[in-house]
């Protein structure tokens, strides 16, 4: 199974810190915030990897290069940013025969058990509860509990759902 990580955003909100550094390599808890993910997912069993760059983007496959060699990645860079659906699609040529993936978002620390969240025979996405969900991807539940539709960072949302955390597709 692929892991695919977009880390194309500016990092608008976390100005000034992301005017030379992308938001994907500001250290928390002492390291970049990509790497709690990779290693989280490598943790888990992943080595196959796409990540999807644009702003600063040669210095995250810089970082990756220099502190992965052991993994298989490949990067795809994204010149529009249009959300993380046009993220995905220009990396299909790179994930359309995986019967599986994971999709990781390049700029959320997660705490949860890889192995179990693997484990699920369905396809999930990590949600949370926020304050203010204008400022995320928000989703729409039906009455069985089950994800109808995703909004980003709708201006009037739905709900108070975000996903934050990483997505596991069975295609």
């Amino acid at each position: 199974m692929k892991a695919i990580i977009p880390v194309a955003g500016i990092g608008t909100r976390l100005r000034p810190h992301t005017h030379t550094q992308p938001k994907a390599l500001i250290p928390v808890a002492g390291k970049p915030i990509l790497a709690h993910i990779v290693d989280s997912l490598t943790d888990a069993g992943f080595k196959d990897f796409v990540f999807i760059i644009g702003y600063l983007g040669e210095k995250i496959q810089s970082y990756v290069e220099d502190n992965y060699k052991h993994l298989n990645c490949t990067f795809v860079t994204q010149t529009v940013r249009e959300g993380i659906g046009h993220a995905l699609w220009i990396a299909k040529e790179h994930i359309e025969n995986e019967d599986e993936l994971l999709i990781a978002l390049g700029d959320t620390v997660f705490d949860m058990n890889m192995k179990d969240y693997m484990m699920t025979e369905h396809s999930a996405l990590g949600t949370k509860k926020v304050e203010d969900p204008r400022r995320f991807g928000v989703v729409e539940l039906g009455a069985d509990g089950f994800i109808t539709r995703l909004v980003e960072k709708p201006s009037i949302p739905v709900s108070n759902m975000a996903y934050t955390k990483s997505k596991r597709l069975i295609c």
